[in-house]
């Protein structure tokens, strides 16, 4: 069922060079590096790159969650391609039983700051060191290029075609906040996730895709332009997204999402980004009523990109020949997968599930 779903949405070929070699584990890099350049064309913008040493200042300490943790607010500091440098908060809770001696795992979580929840004391109990990231304090999420770290990638406001929109610029923030994350010796360097919802959900699988030092990668309700498939997707697509969003994107993008046909044809689709961060770990999670979101066209990318991970020799996606339902869950692979009753969202339920599953 799923196989003849998939062929319906005729997807470009995921496992052949673009000189129409058959992809191996031997030539997988270069594949990945071809799939990352079309995302960097089209969609997203180039990836920036890092121009210096990040830098990072602890400027508060203290204890938090009934003194199990400590909490610190540090300052990082990134050197811009403009010679100049931008400087970002974190906010990052360290569990007591995280030390040298017994490392444990730790979130980058791009985080929509005081609008958003998270279990903090809940994660703090389960041995989850996090790092949270408020996107408004790298970039606005407007259509305004001279503020804050935007400022740095663009000319008097004005981007080239293929020059980075917010989520790249949050993505490489994150990328940046990493950086802070693995010069902790209390930090497990084999279990160190990026995390998001929504739009920082495709935030978090773009800051994946390009930065293999993440083993774990998120994505909760990423929907258009994230984890869910284009072609016959419900909801939101290309061009509503472009419309509303288009500093989130590339110039280029526009160049796709003039009509749901143009998207249609475009010489990709999501599970192109999916793909992206094999062969290390995936988790991908959708919510019933997320109909925006598409949960069907979110797992059946899943189920697209796994071949990638099976190219490498290890496992993919597993999963049974039907659509998800209920609290459907499957993370017996390197692509996980969950669907829960509800709306857009990202929850406890969500949480708990990650943290099994880079926990585990």
């Amino acid at each position: 069922m799923i196989q003849k779903l998939l062929d319906e949405r005729k997807l470009p070929a995921l496992m052949k060079m673009n000189d129409g070699t058959p992809v191996t584990k031997e030539n997988w890099e270069a594949r990945r590096r071809e799939l990352i350049d079309v995302l960097e064309t089209m969609e997203y913008g180039r990836f920036p790159k890092k121009c210096g040493e990040t830098t990072w200042k602890v400027v508060s300490a203290g204890e938090s969650s009934a003194g199990k943790a400590t909490k610190s607010r540090v300052e990082i500091t990134v050197p811009m391609p403009d010679g100049e440098s931008f400087t970002f908060p974190v906010t990052v809770s360290i569990p007591n039983t995280a030390t040298a001696d017994a490392p444990k795992p730790a979130f980058v979580y791009i985080s929509f700051a005081f609008l958003w929840y998270y279990p903090e004391e809940e994660l703090v109990d389960n041995d989850v060191t996090v790092a949270e990231m408020w996107m408004n304090d790298v970039a606005w999420d407007t259509d305004e290029h001279l503020e804050k770290m935007a400022a740095h990638f663009s000319k008097d406001g004005q981007r080239a075609p293929d020059t980075t929109g917010k989520i790249g610029l949050w993505a490489f923030a994150a990328s940046c906040v990493l950086d802070y994350l693995l010069s902790l010796d209390c930090v497990d360097r084999n279990r160190v996730g990026v995390i998001g919802h929504s739009r920082l959900g495709k935030t978090a699988l773009w800051a994946g895709a390009n930065d293999e030092r993440f083993t774990h990668v998120f994505s909760n309700d990423s929907g258009c332009s994230g984890a869910a498939i284009t072609r016959q997707k419900v909801g939101e697509d290309f061009p509503a997204i472009c419309r509303r969003f288009p500093y989130w994107f590339c110039e280029n993008m526009k160049e796709i999402s003039g009509t749901v046909e143009d998207s249609e044809n475009a010489p990709f689709d999501q599970h192109y980004l999916l793909a992206a961060v094999a062969p290390r770990k995936l988790y991908v999670a959708s919510a019933e009523k997320d109909q925006w979101a598409d949960p069907v066209s979110e797992y059946l990318c899943c189920a697209a990109a796994s071949e990638a991970w099976e190219a490498n020799g290890v496992t993919g996606f597993v999963h049974p020949d039907r659509l998800p339902e209920g609290w459907d869950r499957f993370a017996d692979g390197n692509v996980a997968y969950h669907i829960r009753p509800g709306t857009h969202y990202l929850s406890r339920h969500d949480w708990v599930r990650y943290c099994d599953f880079i926990s585990g």
